[in-house]
């Protein structure tokens, strides 16, 4: 089964990052840009299609190491739940071009 496919942007904030997730998994208006709503939103997917979903996570140099680290964290813990469910996550991490 081919795996839904999302790009996570660059951004330089932890907010702006959790915004570019909500845009790549297409969240609810409801899901307010802070870490456990980031969490909450990728145990649900429920709006997408039953397939994987591969994120691509685009990490700029100017964000925070603390945020990188934290966002991280939240990433590979959603990566851990979803496995064996009928959106498994899979998040592939990569360094933005600084420029």
């Amino acid at each position: 089964m081919r795996a839904m496919r999302g790009v996570i942007l660059p951004a330089d904030s932890k907010r702006g990052v959790i915004t570019a997730v909500y845009r790549a998994v297409g969240a609810p208006s409801w899901a307010a840009p802070n870490l456990d709503a980031l969490a909450d939103v990728l145990r649900d997917l429920s709006w997408l299609p039953a397939r994987p979903v591969r994120l691509d996570w685009w990490v700029s140099a100017r964000l925070p190491a603390a945020d990188r680290a934290t966002i991280a964290a939240v990433l590979a813990t959603a990566q851990a739940e979803s496995a064996g469910s009928g959106r498994p996550i899979t998040v592939w991490r990569r360094e933005a071009p600084v420029g």
